[in-house]
C-alpha cells in the first residue's frame, strides 16, 4: 500500500506565524493557491480511501487540490493540541521537547498515539492507494514513526502542501519520496 500524505496549505495563522493546534483558521489565498499547485501530482492518481483532518484547513486543502472527492474526516489526523497557546505567538513562551501539556495540550507521547492509531486504522484495510490531509506535526511524527528516531520539528522541511507517500508492505512501513512543492 502507499500511503500519501499532504499538508495543508498556507492557513490564517501560518502567515501570522502563531500556533494554530487544534483551532479552525481558513485557508489563505495563498494556501489556496499551494493546494492548487500539488493538483497535478495527484490528480492521475486513484485513491481507494481519502481521508482528512477534522480540522478546516486539511479539508479545505483536500478538496480545492481533488475537487469533487469523496473523503472520511478523522480527529486522528489532527495537528498537536497546543491547548491555551492557540493563537499565540511561539515567542510568547517557551515549549520543550513539543510537550503542551502545561498548556492544556498534548505531548510527544500522545500524537504518537494517534499516528500510530491511524496506521493501525489503514493497514486494516486492504488498499492499493490512500491519501490523508493532514499538518506539518502530524506528518513529522509519522516520520519520526516510521524511522524509529525522535526528529527534532525542524529537522525536516516540511512546507505547506508537502506530500509524503510512504510505503506498507510485509508489516513495515517505509518513506518512499518526500516532496516540498515549495
Amino acid at each position: 500500500m502507499k500511503l500519501y500524505v499532504i499538508r495543508h496549505g498556507e492557513s490564517e495563522n501560518n502567515q501570522a506565524k502563531l500556533y494554530t493546534g487544534w483551532a479552525q483558521v481558513t485557508l489563505t489565498e495563498k494556501g489556496f493557491e499551494d493546494a492548487k499547485g500539488i493538483r497535478p501530482l495527484l490528480e492521475h492518481i486513484h485513491f481507494d480511501r481519502i481521508y482528512t483532518s477534522d480540522l478546516l484547513r486539511a479539508k479545505q486543502t483536500a478538496e480545492t487540490a481533488c475537487p469533487g472527492i469523496d473523503y472520511m474526516e478523522t480527529p486522528l489526523l489532527r495537528e498537536y493540541n497546543v491547548g491555551s497557546l492557540s493563537g499565540l505567538p511561539p515567542t510568547t513562551v517557551t515549549v520543550k521537547n513539543r510537550d503542551f501539556t502545561p498548556f492544556g495540550g498534548e505531548n510527544r507521547d500522545m500524537m504518537r498515539a494517534r499516528v500510530q492509531e491511524f496506521m493501525h486504522l489503514i493497514e486494516a484495510y486492504s488498499a492499493e492507494t490512500v491519501a490523508a490531509f493532514s499538518h506539518a506535526g502530524w506528518l513529522r511524527m509519522m516520520l519520526s514513526t516510521v524511522l524509529k528516531t525522535e526528529l527534532h520539528h525542524d529537522t525536516i522541511r516540511c512546507s505547506n502542501c508537502t506530500v509524503a507517500i510512504f510505503e506498507y508492505s510485509n508489516g513495515s512501513w517505509t518513506l518512499h519520496s518526500w516532496i516540498n512543492p515549495q
